[in-house]
This record gives C-alpha cells, sequence and structure tokens, in this order.
C-alpha cells in the first residue's frame, strides 16, 4: 500500500509548481498551489477580497477564476447555506446544459467544504475548439474560514481533460493559515 502511494505522489510531482500565496492581514495567510507552467495573477478588490487568475501554457483552452469574498458578518460553517449557493448560481447554466440537472460535487481541501457543479453548453458539442469559448464549465464555492469564502469558475473543453484536473487539483490545494 506504500508503495502505491509513494508512486502516486511521484507522478502528481509534475503538475504541480510552487504555491502562490497573499497575505489577507487579520484573515491569515491564502496559499493554492499552481499547475506546473500556468501562470498566476490576483488582484485586489478593494476591501472586499482578491480575484485570482490561473491560466494554462500554450494553447490549452482553460482558465480558472478563484474570487476570495471577506463575509462581512462572519459566520461558522453550514454546509447547506453552501451548497444552496452553488445551486442556486448554477441555475443560469441548466436549460443550456448536456445535463439538463444540478449534480453537487464535493471539492477535496482539507480544512475547509466545497461543492461544485458541471455543465456542458449543448450548443458547443461536436464543434472545433475555438480559444476562449469553452464547452463545459465548473462553478463552486469553498468555505474556506468563518470570514472567507472563495467562489470557483472553472472553464474547458474536456472534464476528463488535463486542464480540468489540474484546476480541481488546484482548487483542493487552497488553505488558510495563521488568521490573527
Amino acid at each position: 500500500m506504500n508503495r502505491r502511494l509513494l508512486l502516486c505522489a511521484v507522478f502528481a510531482l509534475p503538475l504541480v509548481c510552487g504555491a502562490e500565496t497573499i497575505d489577507l492581514g487579520n484573515r491569515g495567510r491564502f496559499s493554492v498551489t499552481v499547475p506546473k507552467d500556468w501562470t498566476f495573477s490576483a488582484q485586489k478588490m478593494e476591501d472586499t477580497g482578491y480575484a485570482l487568475t490561473l491560466s494554462p501554457p500554450g494553447d490549452a483552452n482553460a482558465k480558472c477564476i478563484l474570487t476570495l469574498v471577506y463575509a462581512e458578518n462572519p459566520e461558522p460553517l453550514s454546509k447547506e447555506r453552501v451548497q444552496g449557493e452553488v445551486l442556486t448560481a448554477c441555475d443560469q447554466f441548466v436549460d443550456a446544459s448536456v445535463e439538463k440537472r444540478k449534480l453537487l460535487q464535493e471539492f477535496n481541501v482539507p480544512g475547509a467544504y466545497g461543492v461544485y457543479c458541471v455543465f456542458t453548453d449543448a450548443s458547443m458539442v461536436g464543434k472545433p475548439v475555438t480559444r476562449d469559448a469553452f464547452k463545459a464549465v465548473a462553478m463552486g464555492e469553498v468555505h474556506l474560514s468563518d470570514d472567507v469564502t472563495m467562489s470557483a469558475s472553472m472553464l474547458f473543453d474536456d472534464v476528463k481533460g488535463p486542464e480540468f484536473q489540474a484546476m480541481l487539483a488546484a482548487v483542493s490545494s487552497v488553505s488558510i493559515s495563521g488568521a490573527r
């Protein structure tokens, strides 16, 4: 069993690069592991949080937008609230999707709770890849702490493709530490 775990870790190493860290002041330090060769950018949104963008290298047609939002009124984790917010945010995708329904899936974020839904654009099925015209979207939210929530918008072409898997790994790597 240990040998399998070691092999998985060795094979996963090329998929990740170093962690990017953002100081959130008294809310702690946010960290995300950026996939290997992907670019990372962060922009502060006044006093409400940060917008982070992860972009793949080369011609890969994908983008991951993570939005950190500071809670005006800090709240303890409510899985039902997180699920409800994601389901409401995903209403806009259902009718035009292949799936025609919202299916919550959990992110694997240690020490946090988050869910997402995936939708395939029915009008894009069978069409060639067009830069910045994505065939699928995954929308989600992660409750990182009582006063920091992260929304995740993942845009890509193939749910089984390496870009979506890399974005899921990046989201699963996020953490908040050192809150004061």
